[in-house]
C-alpha cells in the first residue's frame, strides 16, 4: 500500500459501510483499491454498493474478473445488478459468466429490467405464501426462511398455483388464526401492486403519499416478480430530488462534489454557453434604448433592480411548480388554478414592491417621474415573473420535456427582456410626454 493510503484497518472496519466508502471517496484510486482488497470480502461488498457510480468504476478498474466475482457473490442478486449496470460490457459478461449459475440467473433477469423502473429498483427478497395451504403449512415455510432480514417480512404475499399475485396477509394473522384455515380465506385480496416497468418516480410518490412499507412489483401476467421496499423508494426521492435541483441551474443531474473536474466542465460549459446566449438577448433590450440611457442616465442605476427582483420572484413561482411536479400534487388539469394564483400572487407582490420602489426612486433621486416608471416596470415585471414561473414548466411537459432541465433558463431570459424592456420602454414614452 502506498504510504499515503495507511489507515488503521481495525478502526475502520468498526464503521458502517456507506461511513467507509465516504472515507475511500476521499482518498485516490489506488490507495482505496489497496484498502478495499484487505478487509474482509462481506465488507469490501457492501462498501462497493455505497460508492458513487463514478467512484465505483475507477475503484474496480483494476479489479480482476476473479476479484469481481468473489465481491459480487456476497451481495444479494438486486445489489450485485446494480453493480453489475454500471460495468464496462465486456467486464460484465466475464462476471456473469464466472459466477454459478444459480448466482448469475437472478442477476441477469434483473438487469434485463430499465434502471428506471420498478424491476430496476426491486428486490427479489420477499416472501409468498400460497392460496391454497394452511396456515400451519405457512408457518412452516417461514421457519425454513430464517435468513430472511426483518425488512423482507414486512408484507406476506400470497399467490396461487400460477405465481399470480392474489392477496396479502398478515403475521398476526398467521399466528393467531386456527391452523387448519387456508390463507386464500384469511387474506386480504385488496392487495396494491405495480407493473414491472412502472416509472420508478410514479413509485416514490405513491409511497410518499400513502406510506407503504412495500408494494409486491408483478410482470404483465400478474405474476409475483420482487417488492420495491420503502428504503428504495426513499432513496429514489432522494436522487431525483437531487437531480431536479442540479438541472434547474443548469448541471447534468450526476456530478457531485468530488467528481473529477474534468467530465464536470464537459456538463457545466454547454449550460453557461446558453445562459451566455440569453444574457446577449437581453443585453439587445437594453442596446435599443441606447439613445433613451444617453439622454436620461439615472436610469442605469434601476435597471439590476427591476430584472433582479423579477427573476427571483420568478424562480419562487418556479420552485413550488417543480417541486409539486415533481411530488405529482399537480394534476394537468391543475394548471389553470396555480396560474391564476401566481397572477394574483405577481399583482398583489407587483403593487407592493413597485410603490416602494417608485417611493425610493423619488426620495433618491427627487424626481416623482422616475419613481413612476420604476413602479409601474417594476409591477408588470413581478406578473411576468409569476405567468412565466406556471406557464413555462407546464408548456415543456406538455413537449415531453423535463420541466426542470430548462425552466430556470426561460424564466430568468423572461425576467431580464421583459424587466429591461418595460422600464426602458417606459422611460422612453415618458422623455417623449414630458420633454425630458
Amino acid at each position: 500500500m502506498p504510504e499515503d493510503a495507511s489507515v488503521n484497518l481495525e478502526e475502520l472496519l468498526k464503521l458502517h459501510p456507506a461511513d467507509v466508502a465516504d472515507y475511500l471517496q476521499r482518498l485516490p484510486a489506488e490507495n482505496a483499491q489497496c484498502i478495499l482488497r484487505q478487509v474482509p470480502r462481506p465488507l469490501a461488498a457492501q462498501i462497493l454498493t455505497e460508492l458513487e457510480k463514478e467512484r465505483f468504476r475507477a475503484f474496480t478498474a483494476s479489479f480482476s474478473t476473479q476479484e469481481l466475482v468473489e465481491l459480487f457473490q456476497e451481495l444479494a442478486p438486486n445489489a450485485a445488478a446494480d453493480l453489475a449496470g454500471e460495468l464496462p460490457p465486456e467486464k460484465r459478461r466475464q462476471i456473469l459468466a464466472a459466477l454459478p449459475a444459480e448466482t448469475s440467473a437472478p442477476i441477469k433477469a434483473l438487469l434485463h429490467y430499465g434502471e428506471d423502473t420498478a424491476g430496476g429498483i426491486m428486490s427479489d427478497r420477499f416472501i409468498a405464501l400460497r392460496s391454497d395451504h394452511t396456515v400451519q403449512q405457512s408457518q412452516e415455510v417461514l421457519r425454513t426462511r430464517a435468513e430472511q432480514r426483518p425488512e423482507d417480512v414486512s408484507y406476506l404475499y400470497v399467490t396461487d398455483e400460477a405465481q399470480r399475485l392474489v392477496g396479502v396477509v398478515s403475521l398476526r394473522d398467521l399466528v393467531f388464526r386456527r391452523p387448519e384455515r387456508r390463507i386464500g380465506d384469511i387474506m386480504n385480496r385488496d392487495v396494491k401492486s405495480v407493473r414491472v416497468d412502472a416509472d420508478q418516480e410514479e413509485i416514490a410518490r405513491r409511497f410518499e403519499h400513502y406510506h407503504y412499507l412495500g408494494l409486491p412489483v408483478v410482470d404483465s401476467e400478474n405474476r409475483l416478480v420482487g417488492i420495491v421496499k420503502a428504503s428504495d423508494a426513499l432513496h429514489v426521492a432522494q436522487r431525483e430530488a437531487t437531480e431536479d435541483m442540479q438541472l434547474m441551474v443548469g448541471l447534468s443531474g450526476e456530478e457531485r462534489a468530488l467528481t473529477p473536474w474534468q467530465k464536470s466542465i464537459g456538463r457545466r460549459l454547454p449550460w453557461l454557453y446558453i445562459n451566455l446566449a440569453t444574457a446577449f438577448l437581453a443585453a439587445a433590450v437594453v442596446s435599443l434604448f441606447e439613445s433613451t440611457i444617453a439622454r436620461w442616465t439615472v436610469l442605469a442605476v434601476f435597471l439590476p433592480i427591476v430584472a433582479g427582483q423579477g427573476g427571483n420572484a420568478g424562480m419562487q413561482t418556479l420552485t413550488i411548480i417543480i417541486r409539486d411536479m415533481a411530488l405529482g400534487e399537480l394534476s394537468p388539469g391543475d394548471g389553470w388554478k396555480a396560474l391564476l394564483k401566481e397572477a394574483t400572487l405577481g399583482l398583489v407582490n407587483g403593487l407592493a414592491i413597485g410603490l416602494a420602489v417608485g417611493l425610493a426612486g423619488y426620495v433618491w433621486k427627487g424626481d416623482w417621474r422616475l419613481g413612476a416608471i420604476a413602479g409601474l416596470a417594476m409591477l408588470l415585471n413581478q406578473l411576468a415573473a409569476a405567468l412565466s414561473g406556471v406557464l413555462i414548466p407546464f408548456g415543456l411537459q406538455a413537449l415531453k420535456v423535463d420541466p426542470a432541465l430548462a425552466s430556470s433558463i426561460f424564466v430568468t431570459t423572461v425576467t431580464d427582456v421583459a424587466g429591461f424592456f418595460f422600464f426602458l420602454g417606459l422611460a422612453w414614452a415618458a422623455i417623449r410626454l414630458f420633454g425630458i
